[in-house]
């Protein structure tokens, strides 16, 4: 078959979609032709998509995406049934598992992919293709003749290993690289670990309480193919528990060292799973940059959630990763249930006593099939209308939609404005300080790698190169004044 994969408009393209990715490559390796309509990477326009969805040739189409897409998913679902009538199209990722029913209902979607997709997606294709009934392919929602159906779960797959490489060819690598230069490094994303054993109320745990490693040897084979065919001089890890195992991260960071592999990266950590000597580890395999989900400096609030952490262990994780000179960043959020000027505060001072460069504060937004949008239907905080509610779904800094505290909306808004003003006095200049002292902290250690390697004349090399740049620079900016 003919498969177009779409990539709605989704945030600044930052990291490219690597679920996409993934089934962009199982269905390759399936026989199938498969072409990607990458609308975030390219930032194309409406009519731009358009033109594109009306002229290419696809016998199916298969969208992926957050929740917060689902606006975006359906309007393309009725652009591709204007054009193409009689083409299937299967929606993926959290756009579909979180609320299948409702997109199936409310969307000119035909399958919703439940969960992970590789091994759904081969049967699903096949059955299209030979017309057969959708009722055995497990993992799928669908709708035939306008009755919706549910299928059986799909168990998880027990081997990441068997799965290959993402796509990346088909997707704009180098629009994603442009867009994210961390640490004035060129970033590329994988995915390493799928499931998280925790319960926070706010968080959908998209692949299950189940947690599933790749193998670090593929995982490595990953990392040398980066640096190999993009020059990828950072990678970071997206998966939301990447610390889960400390068996497995130490078998990396050694690895990473036994065989010399000359780079940075980073990804997310929880504080209760890191320790001092794990965190040197780390650090000495290329780590120089980790987040964590603090979400609260406040323990009252932090029970609320289930975060099943204390704030003596957040301020425990911060001081042995910056003492270890990794570059920090967390997330904090207002507006939790039980929420107070003084758990508000607790949150600011928080952060400030711990020198976090955090100056931005998330509001506490209830997402579809998790404990914190089923407590605040309970509430009666969520609106009547739950598609108009997925609809306005978007960047939670800035978009506010549920109250789910004791203050009026206004003075909940005006006091997430006032801690983020707080914390902005001094944030702003100590986040460019630290980022440019790390900047500078891996030119060196690029140096040191290339004298390693290649001796002073390797070194030289490097400098003289790094010099010139800065003097064609210069001579540049001289012209143009002229």
């Amino acid at each position: 078959m003919n498969i177009l994969l779409v990539n709605p408009l989704c945030r600044r393209p930052v990291v490219l979609p690597l679920g996409l990715g993934y089934i962009a490559s199982v269905l390759r390796n399936q026989g199938h032709k498969v072409e990607v309509l990458d609308i975030n990477g390219y930032q194309y326009s409406e009519k731009e998509v358009e033109d594109i969805l009306k002229n290419s040739d696809y016998d199916c189409a298969g969208i992926g995406g957050l929740t917060s897409t689902y606006k975006s998913v359906k309007c393309l679902s009725n652009v591709i049934k204007k054009f193409k009538p009689g083409v299937p199209i299967i929606a993926g990722n959290m756009v579909s598992t979180t609320h299948p029913g409702l997109l199936l209902e409310n969307t000119a979607v035909d399958i919703a992919v439940i969960d992970e997709g590789e091994e759904t997606c081969k049967e699903l294709i096949r059955a299209l293709e030979n017309g057969n009934d959708l009722q055995e392919v497990k993992g799928i929602w669908h709708k035939k003749d306008g009755i919706i159906y549910q299928n059986p779960p799909r168990p998880r797959i027990s081997d990441l290993d068997t799965l290959p490489f993402p796509a990346r060819e088909l997707f704009p690598v180098r629009n994603y690289i442009r867009n994210n230069p961390d640490f004035g490094l060129r970033c590329l994303d994988i995915s390493a670990v799928r499931g998280c054993p925790y319960k926070c109320i706010y968080c959908s745990r998209p692949f299950g309480q189940k947690v599933t490693y790749r193998g670090v040897d593929s995982v490595i084979d990953e990392i040398r193919l980066l640096r190999k065919v993009y020059n990828a001089e950072y990678i970071s890890f997206v998966d939301d528990m990447l610390l889960c195992s400390r068996r497995w991260m130490e078998e990396l960071c050694d690895k990473l060292l036994a065989k010399r592999i000359r780079v940075k990266w980073g990804g997310s950590g929880r504080v209760n799973l890191v320790d001092r000597e794990l965190i040197r580890k780390m650090k000495k395999a290329g780590c120089i940059h980790l987040s964590y989900g603090f979400e609260s400096g406040s323990q009252k609030i932090l029970d609320n959630m289930h975060k099943q952490v204390t704030v003596e262990q957040a301020a425990r994780a911060i001081k042995i990763t910056q003492d270890a000179g990794i570059f920090l960043l967390g997330s904090f959020m207002i507006g939790m249930i039980g929420e107070t000027r003084q758990t508000i505060q607790e949150t600011v001072d928080f952060i400030k006593r711990s020198r976090l460069p955090d100056d931005r504060l998330f509001f506490t937004t209830p997402f579809p099939n998790t404990f914190l949008y089923e407590r605040a239907k309970a509430m009666g905080r969520l609106p009547v209308n739950e598609e108009k509610y997925l609809e306005s779904l978007g960047e939670m800094s800035s978009t506010f939609l549920v109250n789910l505290t004791d203050f009026s909306n206004e003075e909940l808004i005006i006091l997430k404005k006032e801690a983020e003003q707080d914390l902005r006095k001094n944030c702003a200049l100590r986040v460019k300080i630290q980022k440019e002292l790390l900047r500078w902290k891996v030119r060196l250690g690029g140096l040191r790698i290339c004298y390693a390697d290649e001796g002073l004349k390797g070194a030289m090399k490097m400098l003289i190169l790094k010099l010139k740049k800065k003097i064609f620079k210069k001579s540049q900016k001289n012209r143009e004044h002229k």
